[in-house]
This record gives structure tokens, C-alpha cells and sequence, in this order.
């Protein structure tokens, strides 16, 4: 949630100085980068440490940085600010993924994510709402000031909760050599490498939806500004739905299927909605992409707890994780030339018929396996067993 409130309320602070869509797109940019370069290189940290204290610090981190954005209102020193609290984030993310076994027990481990989930859904929508209201009632530095509650708030619950997960025996190694690591434990797995690049090359298409809708939605289908809110909510309810109703009773062995199902669920949505530019046809289609989007991230999330060891697990996470935001990069820097030359109902259409083209390539290796099954009869050994010497 708080992050929301400050990409909105930074997005109108640099609209208010009269910087260009480019300052605004830099702002986006700064945020989410650190998780494509950073996250990798830093994972091994991840663990090494005790995840629950790891969160503590980065947070309490996040909580200075975000207090410095109060004050400091250029342009170059706010995209540094923003560089660091996406590097706090590479490092807190996986760490959380890492704490939800030791909260829900192993056996609910797949509802524990679809609950965290379920959380930050809830999240992306109030973030907005309560920022617009805080701003206008007060102004830009008492919303960031909530953000930097909210990295309080996180500290403070976790240090009085306890809940610890001390790093596994063998991670050790070279730092560039437990780098390698995440890649290799993913690379090395058929099911997860199809299922990551499928995703991957499926978000590179979906991406284009973030910079096509507005103009769909304002030029194609010619409604007004409260509708326009309607849609883009759209996406974030179902992703709520999703996460909520549906992804904590899906089976772990369904995961490879929930993912080419989703998939497909995600470009038929995606097609139809844009090709019929119909209001009440292009909310349903907004909240199953939605939906999808939830399902997608859920199941390559399950997947990588399924079948990678614990002690390279952490890694693996950060290494997906770079991977999927670097294909969102792409895929929205793709949109602005896509809608450019297609308009937003064309764009949409190409996102969709993109996105249904690669989870299909994907579909048989991935229907052909379960999550747990199958997997490199290496796993039960430790890394640095199954690379041979790490040391450099």
C-alpha cells in the first residue's frame, strides 16, 4: 500500500515541478530496475542471513530512505531515493517468500502465498485512494510520511512476532559463484525453466497493457474519467478475487497447469476485450486478466518452493523475480511504438494474441508435469555438490 501512495503522490509532485512523461517514466523506472539488477547479485545474501531479521533491517532501511523523500523534491536526488528503496525491496521480497512456510507450516505453504498475495492486492487498491484523499486534505510530503510508516509499521511487527528461518548449511561458496547459483538452479530444471521463460515471454506482451488501456479506454471505447477508474480498478479486483477465492485451492501438483491455463485466460481476455470495445465486455475481461495475473505469479511462486532446494531457494526467487520485472520493462517500453502504430484496441489485440502464442509453445512440457514430481534427482543434494567446487 505505501508503496502505491508514493509512486502516485511522486508522480503528481514531478507533473506539479513540470517535468515531462519522460521524468514520470524515469520515476517508474527507478522503482522497479534494482529488482532486475540488483536482486541477482545481491540474492546470496538472502541466504546467508536469517530471513526475519534481514526484513527488520531493510525495512528500518526503507523507512530512513523514504523520510528523505519528504524533504528532498529534485529530480535526480528523488530517482536516487527511489534506486535505494528498490534495492531494499530486491532484498525483502524474497526474504518475505522465504518467512511464509515458517508462519502457515509447510503444508500450507501455497495458501500462505495466495494470502500475501491476497494482502498486497488489497494494497494496490487502497494505496491510490488514500493517497488522493491525504493529498487532498494536506499535501505530497504527509503521504510520503505514511510510506515511511508503513516501512515502521512492518519492522515493528516483525521484530515482535519472532518469526525467524535461519539460512540452510551449504551456501557457501564465492559470491559470484552463489550468483550463479540461482541461475543454474532454475536453468537446470526443464519444468521451471519453460515455466519462467513462458511467463517471461508472455509478460513481454502483456506489458504493452499498461501503456495501451488509457488510450483503448479513453479513444476505443469513449468513456468518461469515473469509467476509466472502473476499468483500470478492474484489473486489481480480480487479481484480489484470484488470490483470494480461487489460488488457495488449487492443488500443488495443478500448478504447471494453473500456469498454461492462465495464460490462456490472460490473451483470450486480452483479444476479445479489445476486439469487441464494448464498456460492460471490457470490465469482465479487465478483472480476468486480473485474475490471471494472480494465477500466473502464484504458480511460478509455488513451483520454485516445490522443486528447489531450501538452501538455494532464496536465490532462486530473486533470480525469477529479475527475470519476470525485465520482461514487464520490456514489454512496457514495446507498448508506447505498439500503440503508436496499432492504437489501443490493436495493441491490446497483439498483446493478447502474443501472450496466447508463447504460453501455448510453453503448454507441452508443462502439462506434462506435476510441481513436485520429476524433479533432478540432484535437488536432495547441497549446490555446491551438484555444480562440483564453487570455489574461484
Amino acid at each position: 500500500m505505501g508503496d502505491q501512495m508514493a509512486i502516485l503522490s511522486l508522480t503528481l509532485r514531478l507533473h506539479d515541478q513540470g517535468h515531462s512523461g519522460v521524468a514520470v517514466s524515469a520515476l517508474v523506472v527507478a522503482g522497479v530496475l534494482p529488482l532486475v539488477v540488483v536482486g541477482p547479485l545481491a540474492a546470496p545474501l538472502v541466504d546467508r542471513v536469517e530471513s526475519g531479521r534481514l526484513v527488520v533491517v531493510v525495512a528500518v532501511l526503507q523507512a530512513l530512505v523514504s523520510a528523505g523523500l519528504v524533504f528532498v523534491t529534485g529530480l535526480a536526488g528523488t530517482l536516487v531515493l527511489l534506486v535505494l528503496l528498490g534495492a531494499g525491496l530486491a532484498l525483502a521480497s524474497p526474504a518475505l517468500l522465504l518467512l511464509v512456510p515458517r508462519i502457515v507450516g509447510a503444508d500450507g505453504t501455497a495458501r500462505g502465498y495466495a494470502r500475501l498475495d491476497s494482502f498486497r492486492s488489497a494494497g494496490n487498491v487502497a494505496g491510490p485512494a488514500l493517497a488522493g484523499v491525504l493529498i487532498a486534505v494536506s499535501d505530497v510530503r504527509v503521504v510520503l510520511l505514511a510510506n515511511t510508516a508503513t516501512f515502521v509499521a512492518m519492522a515493528v511487527v516483525l521484530a515482535c512476532l519472532g518469526i525467524r528461518r535461519e539460512p540452510v548449511a551449504g551456501a557457501g561458496g564465492s559470491w559470484p559463484a552463489q550468483v550463479r547459483e540461482g541461475v543454474r538452479v532454475l536453468g537446470g530444471d526443464r519444468l521451471l525453466r519453460t515455466a519462467i521463460l513462458a511467463l517471461a515471454s508472455a509478460i513481454v506482451f502483456t506489458a504493452v497493457l499498461s501503456v495501451a488501456r488509457v488510450f483503448f479506454i479513453r479513444d476505443d471505447l469513449g468513456v468518461s474519467g469515473t469509467g476509466y477508474g472502473f476499468l483500470v480498478s478492474a484489473h486489481t479486483v480480480g487479481m484480489l478475487a484470484s488470490s483470494t477465492l480461487i489460488a488457495p485451492r488449487v492443488p500443488l501438483e495443478w500448478q504447471p497447469r494453473v500456469l498454461v491455463g492462465a495464460g490462456v485466460l490472460m490473451g483470450t481476455s486480452l483479444a476479445v476485450g479489445a476486439a469487441v470495445p464494448v464498456f460492460a465486455l471490457a470490465l469482465v475481461s479487465f478483472v480476468l486478466t486480473g485474475v490471471a495475473n494472480s494465477l500466473q505469479g502464484l504458480a511460478i511462486r509455488n513451483l520454485i518452493h516445490a522443486r528447489v532446494p531450501e538452501q538455494v531457494r532464496g536465490r532462486a526467487f530473486a533470480t525469477s523475480g529479475a527475470t519476470l520485472n525485465g520482461a514487464n520493462l520490456v514489454g512496457t517500453a514495446l507498448g508506447g511504438p505498439a500503440t503508436a502504430l496499432l492504437g489501443g484496441a490493436g495493441a491490446l489485440e497483439l498483446a493478447g494474441a502474443g501472450t496466447l502464442l508463447v504460453t501455448l509453445a510453453g503448454s507441452p512440457v508443462l502439462l506434462r508435469h506435476r510441481a513436485g514430481a520429476d524433479a533432478p534427482e540432484q535437488r536432495s543434494r547441497a549446490p555446491e555438490q551438484e555444480a562440483g567446487p564453487v570455489q574461484e
